[in-house]
């Protein structure tokens, strides 16, 4: 099984913040970079379902990235970001060098709880329809990071996620493995 995460293309919402609202639509800018993913993936990836949030810039993204694809966009409000940040009340974390038995809890904030049970029943349930091939989410940071830790098992660390960047778990029947994390390549194009 493997698990593509890709973040939505810029938004209006990245470009003129809190103005553009919180369910704003892609710039041109954020389209361009949807359509360059979903080349990128046709060439390099056989997909076998995409799910998308139902928020305007993830499902507007999904559909740019299906067209490429020929394939449909499953829309999972589950898969909905978080609208405030809900790191704003949590501990802080030990630093990686202190021994773990006196590190800080793990302790997670109390307004990230719902947030994280809703992703990970949205993950395990689009997981559990296709327990072989490819699935790619498109989804927002906070719920591609929420992703990785709860498949990791970790929550005291964040995921960089740069619009349309795409992140690779693979499935090996025992074990997750990481193939790669916030991967760009497709965005080349762009750059020219």
């Amino acid at each position: 099984m493997n698990l593509l995460l890709a973040r939505h293309g810029e938004s209006e919402w990245i470009v003129r913040g809190d103005e553009a609202g919180f369910n704003s639509p892609l710039t041109d800018r954020g389209r361009q970079q949807a359509r360059l993913l979903g080349r990128w993936l046709a060439a390099n990836q056989a997909i076998d379902a995409i799910y998308a949030s139902t928020l305007i810039r993830a499902s507007e993204t999904a559909e740019i990235v299906a067209a490429e694809l020929r394939l449909p966009v499953h829309l999972d409000d589950d898969l909905r970001e978080f609208e405030v940040s809900y790191w704003d009340d949590s501990d802080d974390y030990a630093p990686p060098y202190v021994n773990s038995s006196t590190a800080a809890s793990t302790y997670l904030p109390e307004a990230y709880l719902p947030f994280k049970f809703r992703v990970q029943r949205a993950a395990q349930r689009i997981l559990a329809a296709h327990p072989k091939g490819t699935v790619l989410i498109v989804a927002h940071g906070g719920t591609i990071g929420t992703i990785v830790r709860c498949v990791l098992g970790v929550h005291n660390f964040g995921v960089q996620t740069a619009p349309t960047g795409l992140h690779h778990l693979h499935w090996t029947g025992s074990r997750w493995v990481i193939e790669f994390m916030n991967r760009l390549d497709h965005l080349r194009e762009e750059n020219k």
